[in-house]
């Protein structure tokens, strides 16, 4: 055997030696107590709302730091827990989410994302103790409650943020009930439960309290609306009962995000008048979105931007609108209709008046980007209101530019600035619907057209002004960059982009007719 196998040999014994030694010393870490803990003491947990203790936690002192016992603490919060002490390892489960620590370590998992702790876990006879205030801390986005330590008193304190029921509107209709259900906090929607039983109609608010000797929370109106009477099923659960007239054959209920009121809408067999349906009709009908516009930019003797290689903008531009009518023509059953479909130009103005006179629901303009900085690619969705950045600002200036083949400007000669914002704010009724369209679109060209995204933006683009209707204005791909230029030319690209678009459409339809 020569020299260097005998080291090489030599060198993997010491580390096996070496390896024996840390383990042997990482069991001894793990078995024996720090030598500067202090006596043991307790924790009281104390419910914030009442000021009555609800448990007690074994804790001890090591230096100034107090560490728990994290069995007594899951179990006075009524936590799941489980112990593998042959891993030395303890789980908890917190909602839906499952947090493990390890003894003698400062790293801990919350499902699959590791977290760090400035101290370890401390491990002995079977138990684990985490420091206290940091390990609230390392969790705080995690518990469904809130937690406060304070550490002279000796006292954790729970506020379980209890949703009060404060009020009650239950109003008889023609066609059946509504209620309107006020609480001190909001809810999410997924604590919200109805069912009906016997001629009772009930409402179970999950982490809600009821005054349940408090009827008058509830006004009544109308005596088809026979009874009301609020129970507290349980610690967690608060149950509205109503007593009503006629079985349910349709319910909504909605509780917008971040809302602390509940509208439930029950529909019952009771007739409705021919008056009242005509007039939901004619509702619905005007919130139908059977007419769309789209809108080709630029044409005729207004190009647009030209690509490096000569791709007219106007041309790529109107290849995709004519794609994305053929498909929305196969999709849905609406009219579509287009400013232009041919290289022909129109004037700004007469866009949006052309989609305004023919009873346009939607109006999608199209565009190519445009930017001296080659290097820059991508979609952009915009819709109308004050530009928020430099980027936005130029690329509505660019586009309005447009009117400079115009016979006549005097049309625009009040769209600067203040006068033009307050005017795009007063007319387009349909701001949020415009932004979640946006929206919609932004995603689908993401997800389906390989495109770096530049997100949603809002600019004050002239094409948008006045449209009585939601409106947007996309621009396709960068046509000054070589690659999305060259995209834009491709019939295969050219036909996924509208299918992305088209796709969002579909999506926004079904859920603005839905909602109605």
């Amino acid at each position: 055997m020569c020299r260097g196998a005998v080291a090489f040999e030599y060198d993997a014994g010491r580390r096996r030696t070496l390896k024996v030694r840390l383990d042997a010393l990482k069991l001894f870490l793990i078995c024996c107590w720090p030598m500067w803990v202090l006596a043991a003491e307790e924790i009281s947990i104390v419910e914030y709302s009442s000021g009555a203790i609800v448990g007690k936690i074994g804790s001890v002192s090591v230096g100034r730091i107090d560490y728990i016992r994290l069995d007594q603490f899951a179990q006075a919060l009524g936590l799941p827990f489980q112990q593998k002490d042959r891993l030395k390892q303890f789980c908890l489960i917190v909602g839906n989410k499952k947090v493990c620590c390890s003894a003698i370590n400062p790293f801990f998992s919350v499902d699959e994302e590791i977290r760090q702790l400035p101290l370890n876990v401390l491990y002995r006879n079977g138990r684990y103790y985490a420091p206290l205030q940091w390990f609230l801390s390392a969790l705080e986005d995690v518990w469904p409650f809130s937690l406060e330590f304070r550490p002279r008193q000796k006292e954790l304190y729970l506020d379980r943020g209890y949703r009060q029921v404060v009020h009650i509107d239950a109003e008889q209709l023609q066609n059946g009930f509504l209620f309107r259900i006020q609480l001190s906090k909001p809810i999410e929607f997924s604590d919200i439960y109805t069912s009906e039983s016997n001629g009772w109609f009930y409402v179970d608010l999950f982490g809600a309290r009821v005054d349940t000797l408090n009827t008058v929370i509830c006004k009544r109106v109308g005596e088809k609306i026979r009874d009301f009477v609020p129970i507290q099923l349980s610690e967690e659960t608060a149950r509205l009962s109503f007593r009503i007239s006629g079985k349910v054959q349709e319910k909504k209920v909605i509780s917008g995000e971040n809302s602390a009121q509940i509208v439930v809408s029950l529909r019952t067999v009771d007739q409705v008048s021919p008056d009242l349906l005509a007039e939901l009709e004619r509702e619905r009908q005007k919130w139908k979105i059977d007419v769309i516009i789209i809108d080709p930019g630029h044409g005729g003797k207004d190009p647009g931007a030209v690509g490096r290689n000569g791709l007219y903008e106007k041309k790529a531009v109107l290849d995709i609108a004519l794609e994305l009518k053929k498909q929305l023509e196969s999709r849905l059953d609406v009219k579509v209709l287009m400013t232009r479909d041919r290289d022909r130009f129109v004037p700004l103005k007469q866009r949006t008046k052309f989609a305004n006179s023919h009873g346009g629901k939607l109006f999608i303009s199209l565009h190519a980007d445009a930017n001296p900085v080659r290097s820059l690619r991508g979609h952009t969705v915009y819709f109308l209101g004050p530009a928020k950045t430099e980027d936005a600002r130029i690329v509505a200036q660019f586009e309005n530019s447009v009117i400079q083949f115009e016979d006549s400007q005097d049309h625009y000669k009040d769209f600067g600035g203040a006068a033009f914002i307050l005017g795009a704010n007063a007319q387009n009724a349909y701001h949020k619907e415009s932004q979640e369209l946006a929206d919609l679109i932004d995603q689908k060209l993401t997800q389906q057209c390989s495109l770096h995204g530049h997100g949603v933006r809002q600019a004050g683009f002239y094409v948008l002004y006045g449209a009585s209707m939601p409106n947007i204005l996309i621009e396709t791909a960068f046509i000054s960059n070589r690659d999305d230029e060259k995209k834009l030319r491709n019939q295969s690209f050219q036909k996924r982009m509208s299918t992305a678009i088209c796709d969002a459409i579909v999506e926004f339809k079904t859920r603005q007719e839905g909602d109605f």
